[in-house]
Parts: C-alpha cells; sequence; structure tokens
C-alpha cells in the first residue's frame, strides 16, 4: 500500500489539496468558521487557507459573512444538481430492491464503484426485529463484497488491475487475498450472473449479489441481499440466487441496457 501511495503522492498540488480539506472540512460544519480555527483544524498555515477561501469566494463557492466567517457557496449545489443525473440509478432500482426485500425477508443493498472502494448507495432493510444493519454511505472494499466482486468481474482490464494494485487485505480468514483465486472467482461471477460473500468481510454476514449494467452495457453497479449467516438455510439458497438475479435484471432493463446476458 505505501507504494501505491508515494506514486498518488508524485502527483500531489499543495494548494489543491488544501482547498479539497478546507471544503470537506465546512461541508461537514454549518457553522461559518474563520481562517484560524480552519488553518488550526486542518493543520495548515493561515497564509495558505486565506488565500484558498479568497478565492473561492471570489469563484462563488464560499461566501464570507462581517466577522470574517466562511460557508461553503452555492455554485457547489448547483454542481451537485448537475451531477444528479448519475444518480438516477437509485431512482430506477429503489422500487425493485423493496420487492427483493419484501421477498427474501434480508436487507437488501445497491452498491456502486467509488473509487478504490464500493459505495452503499441505497439500503432497504425489511419490517422484522432481526436483520443486518448496513449504513448507506459506506465504502468498502470490492474483493471480499459480494456486490464489489461482480462489478470487478466485468470491468475492463485495466481499471480491474487499478483496483487490484490496491491490495487484497485478509479482512476474515475467508477473504481471499490471492490476485489468482480471486481472478478465478470472477470468472465463475461471469458465468453465473452471481457473486457470493461468504463470511468474508465480516464473521457472521453473507451477502448474495448480480450485477447491474447500463444502456451503454457497463456494468454500473451490483445489487442483492445481506444477512446473518446463521439465518441462511441451505435450501433455500437457491431460491435467493434466483430473486437476486431477477431483481438486477429487472434494474438493468430499467437502465436501458441491450445485454443479452441478462
Amino acid at each position: 500500500m505505501s507504494g501505491v501511495r508515494k506514486k498518488k503522492d508524485r502527483y500531489a498540488v499543495p494548494a489543491v489539496d488544501a482547498m479539497l480539506d478546507a471544503v470537506e472540512y465546512l461541508a461537514e460544519h454549518k457553522q461559518p468558521l474563520g481562517v484560524t480555527h480552519l488553518a488550526r483544524e486542518l493543520g495548515l498555515s493561515t497564509n495558505l487557507v486565506f488565500r484558498v477561501m479568497k478565492r473561492l469566494v471570489e469563484r462563488g463557492y464560499a461566501t464570507i459573512d462581517e466577522a470574517s466567517n466562511y460557508q461553503l457557496g452555492t455554485h457547489f449545489f448547483t454542481l451537485g444538481m448537475k451531477l444528479y443525473s448519475r444518480f438516477d440509478l437509485r431512482r430506477q432500482a429503489r422500487g425493485f430492491l423493496r420487492e427483493l426485500c419484501v421477498k427474501c425477508g434480508e436487507t437488501c443493498q445497491l452498491q456502486v464503484p467509488d473509487g478504490d472502494r464500493m459505495l452503499a448507495a441505497e439500503v432497504i432493510t425489511p419490517d422484522s426485529d432481526y436483520y443486518m444493519q448496513v449504513v448507506p454511505g459506506s465504502r468498502v472494499y470490492y474483493h471480499a463484497n459480494a456486490f464489489g466482486k461482480c462489478v470487478l468481474a466485468h470491468l475492463p482490464e485495466d481499471d480491474l488491475n487499478a483496483v487490484l494494485a490496491e491490495g487484497l487485505p485478509a479482512l476474515t480468514p475467508n477473504s481471499i487475498a490471492s490476485e489468482e483465486k480471486l481472478r478465478e472467482e470472477l470468472e465463475t461471477v461471469r458465468e453465473t450472473g452471481l457473486a457470493h460473500d461468504r463470511n468474508e468481510y465480516l464473521l457472521g454476514v453473507y451477502c448474495i449479489g448480480a450485477p447491474v449494467f447500463d444502456f451503454q452495457g457497463r456494468v454500473v453497479a451490483g445489487i442483492g441481499i445481506t444477512g446473518l449467516s446463521s439465518r441462511l438455510h441451505n435450501e433455500r439458497v437457491a431460491e435467493l440466487e434466483q430473486l437476486v438475479k431477477k431483481c438486477a435484471a429487472s434494474i438493468s432493463r430499467a437502465m436501458g441496457t441491450d445485454r443479452q446476458d441478462v
């Protein structure tokens, strides 16, 4: 991992990093904040923070009040709305995930690629006293996660290699930490249209996933169910797998895919 970090740092731009740090910090704090506070919390010089914030104000990405405290401006909201269409997948998937949740009685997820991790973009929980809680917005590794495996199995080779280069940490004794073994499993995912997490991310937790494709035939997500292993009975596995595949196919068709294998 250190080798990857060094490679990324070669292209670091301190002023840009300072700006992004300030933006992320302000996004997490609702109240207006001053330069001194930001500099102290971010470990940056007050001069650098002042110049960064002044430029953000000039570009409309921040506002300054009479006490010289800063908040993020409306330009970030405007950018977010321009990107909103990228998240149409969530709207398309929500109804199908709810139907899957009712049929299987387990937590259902939509996970999308988010750089070096998968992001839990949508989580539907069952009307039950006992179920596996997944926090929306959680970022998880690809390789020990059924939904991540669904995506990895259908990525272009260069994109797959980039993810694998980040490493395959063993999160439990069942995690696949070998690239060769992971590639073998990804081939199975491509053949069956299904991926599994068998206590690989957390002991006592299972997942069954299937890939979702967009109108260009590109993999855009993994969906499926997450539950406690103690509730998974062998005689029901085949039924759950078919429910997951049907749900993924319905979402893919809603996204306009023309893939014949869906």
